[in-house]
Formats: structure tokens, sequence, C-alpha cells
């Protein structure tokens, strides 16, 4: 329940997080995409996502990856991070978050490879 908690907290503010690429949620994800987390993190996201050729694919790795590195940032598991966020954000929210990640991810990957 802590660890709930503690994700409540850090999502408290939703609009702030759509808002603003430096909250703490989006920072730190940006920092699991980049490879702080790990390169296997890095390399496992990165190729996956460089091959993508649509928006639902992209969407697809993004959620995917979200709730991995929310899954290791809170101690908790995918699925219990994917019905919280359900649940207390709603889809429509979700869906303007994953806008918001796509293009972080996408700012991510052109620095690598400029």
């Amino acid at each position: 329940m802590k660890n709930i908690n503690k994700l409540k907290t850090d999502f408290n503010d939703f609009d702030e997080l759509l808002k603003n690429p430096n909250h703490v949620v989006r920072r730190y994800f940006t920092m699991f995409l980049n490879g702080d987390y790990g390169q296997e993190y890095f390399n496992k996201y990165s190729t996956r996502y460089i091959s993508a050729n649509t928006y639902k694919q992209k969407r697809s790795i993004i959620i995917q990856a979200f709730l991995e590195f929310n899954a290791i940032d809170y101690d908790l598991k995918p699925s219990q991070v994917q019905y919280w966020l359900k649940k207390n954000i709603g889809l429509e929210k979700l869906e303007q978050l994953n806008a918001e990640l796509i293009t972080d991810i996408d700012n991510i990957l052109l620095e690598e490879v400029a």
C-alpha cells in the first residue's frame, strides 16, 4: 500500500505532468529511456521505437516502457501501475500523456542520433 501512496503523490497534479516535460515523473522516465537506469532499457526500447512505423506502434512501446519504468520506481508490477493509472487518471488524460511521452522519446532519440 505504501508504494501505491508514493505513486498517488507523484501523480497528484496530473495536469502539470502533462504540461511540464520537467515534471519529476517525466524527467525520470526520460532518464529511464536514455539509459540512466541501465543500458539494457535504452537498447530494449530505442531499437523497437526506431523501427516502429505507425503512431499505434509507438504508442504501444511508450505504454510498455512507461509501465515498466513506474513498476521499477514504485516496486510494483506493471499491471498494478496500469490498473491504478486507468482507475485514477482516466483513459482520456492517459492518451494525452501518451502523446507527450512520444514527443519526449522522439527528442531523446534525436539527441542520440545527432
